[in-house]
């Protein structure tokens, strides 16, 4: 059996690319696997024709086919454009089945800045969580990768499909987004929340870089004991998985809404892997920051609060920060789109980490010690 060759066309959004992609599939030679486009980073319009990216977002739904964005910079050199490129093919070969809006995200200058950043996303949702916050940092003149997470973000998918996601594929996906920004700046800095959060402390523990903020890390579930939770989570991916579904978003087809069992063990898995190799071994960041939020009641405390009494145990320059509780603040305090987040609040918080300061005191945050 003849397997169809994969290929990505390259979308201008004008009539000779709707053209192509026409006579492609009348060919039936390939399976297209996506629409690529690149967009003017300054004006969030395709750089060919000037096209809005709502309406290229909308072309690529009505085609059936993810759209996989490459932004450029303004004015642009051409060595910018075949750096923005060509890591857009290296990563997003993954994202041929990815929802509308839910593609990797890479900023880049068309050569190494002084840093490099990766966030990463939280569980259900998609690089789409931190496209303000990319934005912002990219405007300070350093190259941005967030990478979309396994099993998150596909075209029709449900919070089942997260059953299939595992402690393995998330380790290598924290892997390939260091080694991907070594290579875009002189210091790597990393952020990730929740399960992002987990990827960070992935991060922290075993690669050597720069500086890595931790948001409320998923290490283990609010109310139950560090002390059961292994027997727990080996019990949850033992039994058949159990998904609770919630609506679709229709604003956010990126967006997997409810959980799954087996998606919840295999993050849980991963978090206790960090926490063994940490009782052992010290970090291998030179800088770890840790921020919870008091106001929330999804992770666990006590599992975040011993491991970063390790990593200082063992040597690591570990500093742990708290939201207060009088701001109210949900568990994912980083998307924009969150109804009941703040990020005028969040943001100079986080972005104060990010560069190696101290929170001014009057942005809601405290520095504190492990309970």
């Amino acid at each position: 059996m003849n397997m169809k060759k994969k290929i990505l066309l390259a979308w201008s959004s004008g009539k000779d690319s709707a053209w192509a992609l026409h006579v492609l599939r009348q060919q039936n030679q390939y399976e297209i696997a996506g629409l690529m486009t690149t967009l003017n980073a300054a004006f969030d319009r395709v750089a060919m024709h000037s096209t809005r990216r709502v309406l290229v977002e909308l072309q690529a739904e009505a085609a059936g086919l993810p759209l996989i964005v490459a932004p450029i910079p303004w004015p642009c050199s051409n060595a910018d454009y075949e750096a923005a490129m060509k890591l857009a093919e290296a990563f997003q070969k993954s994202d041929s089945a990815v929802a509308t809006g839910g593609a990797s995200i890479i900023f880049v200058h068309g050569h190494r800045t002084p840093r490099a950043f990766v966030l990463f996303h939280g569980l259900t949702n998609s690089p789409r969580q931190f496209s303000k916050l990319a934005a912002t940092l990219s405007d300070s003149g350093d190259n941005v990768f967030v990478p979309r997470l396994p099993e998150h973000a596909l075209r029709g998918a449900t919070s089942s499909d997260l059953a299939r996601l595992t402690a393995e594929s998330l380790r290598d996906v924290a892997n390939a987004s260091i080694d991907i920004a070594s290579g875009l700046g002189d210091t790597v800095v990393v952020l990730g929340v929740s399960l992002g959060g987990n990827e960070a402390a992935w991060t922290a523990q075993f690669r050597k870089v720069g500086r890595v903020v931790i948001l409320a890390p998923a290490l283990g579930l609010a109310h139950i004991s560090t002390a059961v939770e292994t027997p727990v989570m080996n019990l949850v991916l033992r039994v058949p998985n159990y998904s609770k579904k919630e609506g679709p978003d229709t604003l956010r087809p990126d967006r997997e809404l409810g959980w799954s069992s087996h998606g919840v063990g295999q993050m849980l898995r991963l978090g206790a892997a960090i926490r063994r190799d940490a009782d052992k071994h010290a970090p291998g960041a030179r800088d770890i920051r840790v921020l919870v939020n008091a106001h929330d009641h999804t992770v666990n405390r006590q599992a975040i609060d011993e491991l970063v009494e390790h990593w200082s145990a063992a040597g690591g320059h570990v500093a742990m920060y708290e939201l207060a509780d009088s701001l109210h603040l949900p568990h994912d305090i980083v998307d924009p789109d969150e109804r009941t987040g703040n990020i005028k609040v969040v943001y100079p918080v986080l972005l104060a980490l990010l560069y190696g300061s101290t929170p001014a005191a009057n942005l809601g945050a405290r520095v504190i010690t492990p309970h």
